[in-house]
């Protein structure tokens, strides 16, 4: 008996010892696809952890509040800070839904992650039946990126007794290695060299805010990973700054493979620009074959966030910009619509806001 207790002891004491080993008082036999949290993401990470937010949300949403000033100290507006919803007509804009989010950021000591200035899935009707001369229609947009980046760069707050702006950087440019941006009237109407042009717009509107280009696939797609490199590489050619890269990361348990993403990325990281895991969320039920989240489907979900995070770490400290996960809760996701699967599970909390073993997997990534 006393043999038994002085296991016992000694089991105990171990876990205890070790949080860098977070499984070590896992029970095998749980086959429950939440747990009880013990950290927080943003209190394991050495650098920023982010989710999207709204202003409705923000504003009315109290328990999503909570988990996000728990989790998180990096936000991004879903929408709120796009093209559609700021430009409400010529040299007409409409900050609002923005500044309640900047304002919450700054009110918690929360950096804001801008996205995005120009996306040719956010253009407003307006703007898009605009009947002006391609001169006048070029100058529109080069009056609003100016007029919302300074906007924004007003807010400051202070850090580690230094003052920065509340707003730490912009997707410039989303998705512009599509047919649907080939066939965008940015090009039609400013030119091939529409995405160069914005970039400097950009710039002289904030000389230190850091300027991204954000996309997805550049985990699987080789292709557009060197389209990519060769925009950072002409651009830097003509001295435009560029400063990093977001790789949207909407991904499955499965695919792509660990040693395909590792490989891509190391093509982006060779052009020594900061990393973004911009968008991440990741699928279980691409086949639709559940109709519920299975304990397997949830362990392979754990694994996969484990995995993706540990890769992330491994970065160079000074190319890490942060992790950005694309919703709080499963029943959030905006993949449900995409795939038009209301039981598909991509992200670390359930329906009642419970963290997911997802979210173990995420915080053992970090170790």
């Amino acid at each position: 008996m006393k043999k038994i207790l002085l296991l016992c002891f000694i089991l105990i004491f171990s876990c205890n010892e070790s949080n860098s080993n977070l499984d070590c008082c896992v029970d095998p036999q749980n086959q429950e696809t939440t747990y009880q949290a013990l950290f927080s993401l943003k209190n394991q990470a050495s650098f920023p952890i982010g989710n999207i937010v709204s202003a409705n949300k923000i504003e009315s949403n109290s328990q999503f509040v909570s988990v996000l000033l728990n989790d998180f100290n990096s936000i991004t507006a879903e929408n709120d800070m796009k093209m559609r919803n700021i430009f409400t007509g010529p040299n007409q804009y409409d900050f609002s839904d923005g500044d309640i989010i900047v304002s919450f950021a700054k009110d918690n000591g929360i950096r804001v992650f801008g996205h995005t200035l120009i996306w040719h899935s956010s253009i407003p009707d307006w703007l898009q039946n605009y009947s002006g001369t391609d001169t006048e229609f070029e100058l529109l947009i080069e009056n609003y990126i100016k007029a919302t980046v300074s906007h924004f760069a007003q807010e400051k707050m202070i850090v580690d007794g230094e003052e920065v702006s509340v707003v730490a950087g912009w997707d410039v440019i989303n998705e512009a290695f599509t047919s649907q941006a080939e066939n965008s009237i940015f090009r039609q109407r400013i030119g091939e060299d529409y995405v160069r042009k914005c970039f400097i717009w950009a710039r002289e509107a904030d000389s230190e805010v850091k300027l991204f280009y954000n996309d997805y696939g550049l985990e699987s797609n080789i292709n557009k990973v060197n389209q990519v490199t060769d925009l950072i590489d002409e651009l830097r050619a003509d001295n435009i700054d560029i400063d990093g890269v977001g790789l949207q990361m909407h991904i499955d348990h499965i695919n792509p493979l660990l040693a395909q993403i590792e490989d891509h990325l190391d093509l982006i990281i060779d052009k020594d620009v900061l990393i973004h895991f911009s968008e991440l969320d990741i699928t279980v039920n691409r086949n639709n074959d559940i109709s519920a989240l299975t304990f397997d489907r949830a362990q392979s979900q754990e694994d996969r966030y484990r995995d993706i995070v540990n890769l992330y770490l491994n970065i160079p400290n000074n190319n890490r910009f942060g992790i950005t996960l694309w919703g709080m809760r499963d029943v959030d996701s905006w993949l449900l619509n995409h795939y038009n699967n209301p039981n598909e599970y991509p992200l670390l909390f359930d329906t009642g806001y419970n963290t997911k073993i997802s979210h173990r997997g995420f915080i053992e990534g970090l170790q």
